[in-house]
């Protein structure tokens, strides 16, 4: 193991992030780090080491994981001059666990290497529920001798651990995965409409079909009050992974475009949806 005695350092304290930082406490000692203090204090008072910037943070550890927002993050906590790259030493694991664009995984994996330090692409799935009961799936690109080595962390949280081949497939599969998502969030929306139309009780009717063959996690997502306030509220990431997938369909000259066509549609059809949507 590389690093000071095994320790894992975190950054992205976050609706996903802070129970996975929690899980990963539980069985190694932990630093963390954010941007607002304030984010900070409750793991200091739990007995976590807090650092004074990115490159503090990797001086510490063995292997970190990163679980900020978007791809500018990832590469901000990695390449400002006081990131992560600044303080790790060589041999250091680093598990992006936000779900950002394959390219930008491949650019920061050659950054990594000229350091000669290990990056993994790992996004997760599962949400904060599946986070603090450990059972997520964390979708692995990388070297597989490097996924061995984090597998006890990663392990920590995550339930599902799935090897997808070179640096950024895992970011392509965690790409399709919310979009099937999505897609399945829309037909679940036309379903209710139409049974709307039925004179059918929306309630009843998503009731039904989550009991019966129709169920679905975007059926699941809809039933759900904060689940669904959430992703049709301005923090939702919902069209920056539509756009994400998009991008790299262009770039791959892909053939196949339902899918990218029905989860494009899926943004402005939740919007209208919310005007007749009632409380579960």
């Amino acid at each position: 193991m590389t690093g000071n005695s095994g320790r894992v350092g975190f950054i992205g304290l976050g609706n996903q992030g802070a129970p996975i930082a929690w899980r990963i406490a539980r069985i190694r000692p932990l630093s963390v780090w954010a941007r607002r203090e304030a984010s900070t204090a409750v793991y200091r008072d739990g007995g976590c080491a807090v650092a004074s910037s990115p490159a503090d943070l990797a001086s510490q550890c063995a292997i970190i994981g990163i679980c900020v927002v978007n791809d500018d993050d990832v590469r901000d906590v990695l390449m400002r001059s006081d990131g992560v790259f600044a303080g790790a030493a060589p041999g250091t694991i680093i598990c992006i666990h936000s779900t950002v664009l394959p390219g930008t995984m491949v650019e920061l994996g050659k950054e990594a290497k000229a350091r000669n330090l290990k990056l993994l692409d790992a996004p997760v799935s599962g949400g904060p529920d599946g986070a603090e009961a450990g059972t997520m799936s964390i979708l692995v690109g990388g070297d597989i001798e490097t996924l061995e080595a984090a597998r006890e962390v990663l392990a920590s949280f995550g339930s599902n651990i799935f090897h997808m081949g070179a640096t950024g497939t895992g970011q392509a599969a965690k790409l399709l995965n919310n979009n099937l998502c999505f897609a399945n969030t829309a037909m679940a929306v036309h379903a209710l409409q139409l049974a709307r139309e039925f004179g059918i009780d929306q309630q009843v009717a998503a009731r039904v079909f989550a009991a019966s063959s129709g169920a679905s996690t975007g059926l699941r997502l809809i039933m759900n009050n904060q689940q669904f306030k959430k992703v049709t509220g301005a923090s939702s990431n919902l069209r920056k992974d539509i756009h994400h997938l998009a991008e790299f369909a262009d770039q791959q000259q892909v053939s196949e475009k339902a899918l990218l066509d029905i989860a494009a549609a899926t943004p402005d059809l939740l919007n209208e949806y919310a005007k007749f949507r009632k409380d579960f």
